[in-house]
């Protein structure tokens, strides 16, 4: 009898197993298919996010371009004559192969070339009206696909055109190159048969189908195709097109397809989920193991769509699986790599900005403050020699007066453009505030305003120079008292943290509109009708100098707040 109970319950356990077995293993493979469908168009998604991305970048490069040719071409223009023209080419071609040209060529309806800084031909005529998009080059024994422009010009009254451009190369590629399951090439028609020009993986073979370039040269912008080289990638190709409409290149952005999107999924927990808890067990994991598919797909599209809107501090979380773990860490690096170089070309035009600023403050003091001298001088000599009515002595006390404000003016042009040197010392940030309000005292009376401080910062001290850091704090004070014509009170609150100690001066004025509030700080910007705009560009400029920074912001119904933050001498620091 327990052996007959024994032998019918495994009967039944087998007869329940081959019964759930089947339905459990098809409703596996239906979530599965499910799922993977969804990263499919996940996939397919952010690869036509990346294309737009990489156009975008191409499109950015033939628009600049264009900028570059319509500035050079008013300069060839007014050339007297070809050898005039020809210097000015070169010289502008010396400017532009520092920030990454690589041809400027100026050639006759026909195309006789006048001038080109290199040995080149174009696959076709070149044109000849102004434009900008791709071109195919040759040159220097190589064929390249050059985002540039064409500008229609006028030498000396015969018609000519002037075309600017840079190569389409592995710079254009970026931090991606690193992310081995994802290949990028650019291919063209040079002698009646596609070739890559630009590619990631040399040792990849990658060809574009023939369908794919008809429906293309037909005029579709991109093509998303999901078995690319018999299943090795899930790929989307676009077409570029040239200044007369007609393709001239197509782009090939695929994700390897090694590793099986059923792995990915994690199949084994997926099956025993499905086994241990039924139907509405296996479905609740698909839906949770789709999201942590597609979580990091979407951050990927997100941090594309943040880069190619400017955000270049944009990161995204490594997860996924292997492949996309290794996307992001490819995305990452890209983004960190266009950040550095957007704050690098920032700092670049910046410091360039100052030294012609000090070049222009040095001819000035050359050029301008010994003549005034000698006007100031020989006013005062006229004045106190002669004998004068009151109306034209009180004319001459103008000239000395404006004078004097011309010198002025240039003195501070010559103190922010060639700043003297720190002479650091020791010393509380509230000694500076406090200095400038002993000195503000009887002008704050005049206007009604009270300067109240509230020092937090518990006796730390600071490195720096007093009389600099002084004439800043004066700045900031100054604007505060111009920002309440009626009176009111201006609160200076020092506070401190482990590695900083700051000042904040807020007035109770009407504020900065936000949408001058990025610009306040650059040099000879200014609402005042008789300011220069440069009293917060010194300040700026004296916080940089002492290792700190300054930072402006606004509150509704607060006014203005500026807070200069500067390194904290901590006990036993050597000054």
């Amino acid at each position: 009898m327990t052996t007959r109970m024994t032998t019918l319950r495994l009967r039944l356990v087998i007869g329940f197993l081959l019964v759930i077995v089947p339905a459990m293993l098809a409703s596996a493979f239906v979530a599965a298919k499910l799922i993977s469908n969804a990263f499919e168009d996940n996939v397919g998604h952010w690869l036509g996010e990346t294309s737009r991305f990489f156009g975008l970048e191409v499109s950015e490069a033939a628009q600049e371009a264009q900028r570059v040719a319509g500035v050079i071409g008013s300069r060839l223009e007014r050339s007297p004559s070809d050898v005039k023209m020809q210097h000015t080419v070169e010289r502008e071609f010396g400017v532009l192969s520092s920030v990454g040209y690589d041809l400027i060529a100026v050639y006759r309806p026909g195309g006789e070339i006048i001038f080109s800084s290199r040995r080149f031909s174009a696959v076709g005529s070149l044109p000849e009206k102004t434009g900008q998009g791709l071109f195919r080059i040759v040159a220097d024994g190589q064929r390249w696909i050059m985002a540039g422009a064409v500008q229609s010009i006028q030498i000396n009254g015969q018609s000519a055109n002037l075309l600017v451009g840079s190569w389409l190369d592995d710079n254009y590629l970026g931090g991606i190159k690193v992310v081995t399951s994802l290949e990028v090439r650019l291919f063209s028609d040079f002698d009646g048969e596609l070739e890559p020009i630009v590619q990631t993986h040399s040792d990849r073979k990658v060809v574009v189908p023939k369908a794919i370039l008809a429906r293309l040269d037909a005029g579709e912008e991109e093509i998303f195709d999901a078995d690319a080289e018999g299943g090795a990638y899930r790929a989307v190709y676009t077409g570029f097109r040239g200044i007369d409409g007609k393709l001239v290149a197509i782009s090939f952005i695929g994700l390897r397809s090694e590793a099986g999107f059923f792995e990915q999924l994690g199949r084994e927990r997926l099956f025993l989920g499905i086994f241990l808890f039924g139907s509405c067990i296996a479905i609740i994991v698909g839906i949770m193991m789709s999201e942590v598919l597609v979580r990091p797909l979407r951050a990927l599209t997100r941090g594309v769509r943040a880069i190619a809107a400017g955000d270049f501090g944009q990161r995204v979380t490594a997860g996924g699986g292997r492949e996309i773990a290794q996307l992001a860490a490819g995305f990452n690096g890209m983004a960190e790599q266009l950040g550095k170089l957007h704050d690098l070309e920032m700092e670049l035009r910046r410091r360039d900005r100052l030294s012609a600023l000090g070049q222009a403050a040095m001819v000035i003091a050359h050029e301008v403050r010994n003549p005034l001298g000698i006007i100031k001088t020989s006013t005062e000599v006229v004045r106190n020699r002669s004998k004068l009515g009151a109306t034209e002595s009180k004319m001459l006390g103008y000239v000395i007066d404006e004078v004097r404000r011309i010198e002025t003016l240039m003195r501070d042009f010559l103190d922010f453009a060639q700043p003297r040197p720190l002479v650091h010392s020791r010393f509380p940030l509230r000694n500076v505030i406090e200095r400038v309000a002993a000195i503000a005292a009887p002008e704050l009376a005049r206007r009604g305003i009270t300067l109240q401080i509230d020092d937090r910062s518990k006796g730390a001290l600071i490195s720096g120079d007093p009389d600099q850091l002084h004439q800043a704090c004066l700045n900031l004070v100054l604007n505060a008292m111009d920002a309440m014509p009626s009176g009111g009170a201006i609160h200076a609150s020092l506070a401190v943290n482990s590695d900083t100690v700051s000042l904040t001066i807020r007035d109770e004025g009407p504020g900065v509109p936000e949408a001058i509030r990025g610009e306040v700080f650059n040099p000879f910007f200014t609402t005042k009708a008789k300011g220069t705009g440069l009293g917060l560009a010194k300040v700026q400029s004296v916080a940089a100098a002492h290792g700190g920074t300054v930072a402006c912001e606004c509150m509704a119904g607060q006014g203005a707040a500026f807070t200069l933050a500067l390194p904290r001498v901590k006990t036993g620091e050597d000054v």
